[in-house]
């Protein structure tokens, strides 16, 4: 793996950072069906070191991009993130 993007865990209220992390993103297409009809398809995954941060439902960014962590999967020296990228004005929204 090349941990070689910048992750920044963002805090759920004001999305301000809490912890940047060097990851190894990579294109991805993984569909998540939910019980009232809705489906979001994950556009890449990421490898990143194990941190107490990560959590379902988190908001990470990418560059100027905010992602939504969809579901996560522990292994034993690394997590593998499931990412939906959240629509580009997303985090301007919620300071409003």
């Amino acid at each position: 793996m090349f941990y070689d993007t910048k992750l920044e865990i963002l805090d759920d209220t004001h999305f301000n950072p809490v912890l940047s992390v060097m990851a190894d993103v990579q294109p991805y297409r993984k569909s998540f069906s939910f019980e009232d009809g809705y489906i979001l398809e994950t556009t890449y995954r990421a490898f990143c070191p194990q941190e107490s941060l990560w959590k379902p439902n988190g908001y990470i960014r990418i560059g100027k991009d905010v992602f939504i962590i969809l579901d996560m999967k522990e292994w034993s020296d690394y997590v593998e993130l499931y990412l939906y990228r959240c629509k580009p004005d997303f985090a301007l929204e919620v300071e409003e």
